[in-house]
């Protein structure tokens, strides 16, 4: 069973039923991504080039797929297995999506424990309001051998605008998580991808 609740799984506009708290770190960006829901796509082109998104795909592992942050399914919307969640109840509405979508927030997961190969986190993880505490969260979501993909801002000059992490701040996060460090890789001055697995034992 993939779901904790199986009622809370269902495909497209019906995410629109299901209440989730929203943190109240959470609270700043769901009101910033209603906002440019239109707009969203043209967007995240230009600031998630489209070699970028091939290099996270390149890594997926497994069918069960996990997207945190879904937006309008721009990553992993052409996966017939994978679960996109997202708290922007405009950004669910105009998703283009072949799995599962559910309005959710990964800090309050409606999942068991160790059901997903692959969770993604592509532009959205410097939006938790405790990167510590989603590390966590997210080993508790993997399979023993899963892993975890991050798409995320590296340079300093966008920390006015969201957190920016360096590569020891998320060696930080994904080994007090448990997680294994795989790899922290700029993909230019503006962008890293940051890759961490769960142990097997």
């Amino acid at each position: 069973m993939l779901f904790a609740d199986s009622a809370r799984a269902f495909k497209s506009r019906r995410a629109m039923r299901t209440t989730v708290p929203v943190v109240q770190g959470a609270a700043k960006a769901l009101r910033f991504f209603d906002r440019i829901a239109p707009w969203y796509d043209r967007i995240n082109v230009r600031i998630y080039q489209r070699q970028w998104l091939k290099r996270v795909r390149a890594e997926i592992h497994g069918l069960r797929i996990l997207d945190v942050g879904v937006g309008t399914g721009f990553t992993t919307g052409h996966l017939t297995a994978s679960v996109g969640i997202d708290l922007s109840r405009e950004m669910l509405k105009r998703a283009r999506y072949q799995g599962h979508l559910i309005r959710a927030d990964v800090m309050h997961p409606p999942f068991r424990p160790g059901v997903f190969d692959t969770i993604i986190f592509a532009g959205s993880f410097y939006y938790l309001p405790s990167p510590e505490a989603g590390a966590t969260i997210t080993a508790n979501l993997l399979r023993p051998g899963g892993r975890v993909i991050i798409l995320s801002p590296a340079t300093r000059l966008l920390a006015l605008f969201v957190r920016v992490y360096g590569p020891e701040e998320y060696r930080q996060f994904m080994e007090g998580a448990g997680l294994r460090p795989v790899r922290y890789e700029r993909l230019n001055w503006a962008a890293c991808l940051v890759i961490a697995e769960r142990p097997t034992s």
